[in-house]
């Protein structure tokens, strides 16, 4: 695997990664508190505690699936290639 594969197939995981956490984030969004994620949190309508509540959910949720992914791509590079990505390994 080159470096330039390595580099699309991070993109694309950390595109797919985005999906996914949009995905969970709504519904346990959903499951938790019975009513849709508020659609823009920054609006001013939208509750203070609501919003807080809603970017510390969502930005531990991205970072959690954000590293589930990239630790995992980074030992399937390394069982392929023998060592770690460039990027991983400074």
């Amino acid at each position: 695997m080159s470096d330039k594969i390595w580099s699309l197939a991070t993109t694309g995981a950390a595109i797919g990664g985005g999906v996914i956490a949009k995905n969970v984030t709504e519904g346990l969004w959903k499951f938790v508190t019975g009513s849709s994620s508020p659609s823009n949190p920054e609006d001013p309508e939208v509750n203070w505690g609501e919003a807080v509540a809603f970017a510390v959910v969502s930005g531990a949720i991205v970072q959690l699936v954000r590293v589930i992914i990239n630790h995992k791509s980074t030992q399937v590079y390394t069982k392929r290639k023998g060592h770690l990505p460039a990027s991983v390994a400074s």
